[in-house]
């Protein structure tokens, strides 16, 4: 290789490489916002299994029995203060253009009932401090001889659990 031609193809190498370089550098911001709640050690700790209190929950139709399945999940509790108590804080339905389909909410084997004065207890102080897992079983009331009307219904269970000496 000649001078010249050397000199040429450093030149257009510094010429290309910055241009070579730009076309294979790509940028994609990503930003993730994240959350942490930290609850008291030996406060109240309430921790639906597998995170479903967010989510919607899908009340199947049975076709077999002409029925709603029951929605069963499971909550984590703990408390240092004491036994656990949970109640309704408004009344448990599903509703679609007017039609009323009532529903039963079962923590732990307990119907909770609406309001303070009707809490139950889901948790013995014992089973609050050393953690209790409990099924939570939400069921359609029965439909009766006419069956449920025909509809999309939706719902919202409001659940209040309380802890602490009285």
């Amino acid at each position: 290789m000649n001078f010249k031609t050397t000199i040429l193809a450093a030149a257009a190498a510094l010429i290309l490489t910055p241009a070579a370089a730009m076309a294979a550098t790509e940028q994609f911001p990503l930003q993730v916002t994240v959350e942490a709640i930290v609850p008291s050690a030996t406060g109240l700790q309430i921790s639906p299994v597998g995170n479903w209190a967010g989510q919607t929950q899908n009340m199947r139709w049975n076709i077999a029995t002409q029925r709603l399945d029951p929605i069963q999940q499971q909550l984590d509790m703990k408390s240092g203060l004491g036994a656990i108590n949970a109640y309704l804080t408004t009344d448990a339905m599903l509703t679609s253009a007017g039609n009323i389909i009532d529903l039963t909410v079962n923590v732990a084997g307990q119907d909770l009932l609406v309001g303070a004065a009707n809490a139950v207890e889901v948790a013995t102080a014992t089973e609050a401090a050393a953690s209790k897992r409990a099924a939570v079983t939400i069921t359609a009331a029965d439909a009766g001889e006419e069956g449920y009307p025909q509809g999309n219904f939706q719902g919202s269970v409001f659940m209040m659990y309380e802890s602490g000496t009285p």
